[in-house]
């Protein structure tokens, strides 16, 4: 009888323990090491262009265009009037910083209807023939081979959501563009003046 109440005892024992342990750490355990990994989750992000420390950056999950740049120190010459600094980061993004003359390249000059027209235009084909296309508008875009309106949109909407073009073969990156296009048009696009 003493023998059967101790196996009673160390059964309720058990019991106990198991319970405790699954309390701890089954029903909050995959929760709180859910907490645990989304407050040690980092974005990386790679900035390029005008600042002294170009490459990637690891940021909290939260982090906004002004913390990248308080991290890789921009240059004199960078034009953060052309950037939204309370841009909200993604993981994986590509940040290219202007520089104050290529913005300059990209905004028409003061002067009236046509002439301004005509400067911008001039301003977008370089020297050997080729349309920048970091600096050209629509109607530019569109004499460019395979390209019609509706892509030469998309092509200035992708430079004005990630900035200027750093090589020809980004233009694969907007949505459209694949490699028969794209070779369609290289040999009559740049990323100079």
């Amino acid at each position: 009888m003493e023998r059967r109440m101790r196996y009673i005892w160390w059964g309720i024992l058990v019991i106990l323990l198991g319970g405790a342990i699954w309390k701890l750490y089954l029903v909050q355990g995959p929760e709180s090491y859910i907490e645990k990994a989304a407050a040690n989750r980092e974005i990386v992000v790679y900035i390029s262009g005008a600042v002294e420390k170009a490459g990637l950056v690891r940021l909290s999950p939260e982090a906004r265009l002004d913390d990248v740049l308080q991290q890789v120190h921009p240059l004199p010459e960078a034009d953060l009037e052309a950037l939204n600094l309370a841009e909200r980061l993604k993981d994986g993004q590509k940040i290219v910083i202007p520089y104050k003359e290529q913005a300059a390249d990209v905004m028409p000059a003061p002067n009236s209807g046509q002439a301004a027209a005509k400067e911008t235009e001039q301003n977008s084909i370089s020297s050997g023939g080729k349309i920048n296309i970091n600096t050209a508008g629509e109607a530019e875009l569109d004499k460019l081979p395979g390209v019609g309106p509706a892509l030469a949109q998309r092509i200035i909407q992708y430079r004005t959501e990630y900035g200027f073009f750093v090589q020809p073969e980004d233009l694969q990156n907007v949505s459209g563009i694949g490699p028969k296009t794209y070779e369609k048009m290289s040999a009559l696009v740049t990323v100079r003046p």
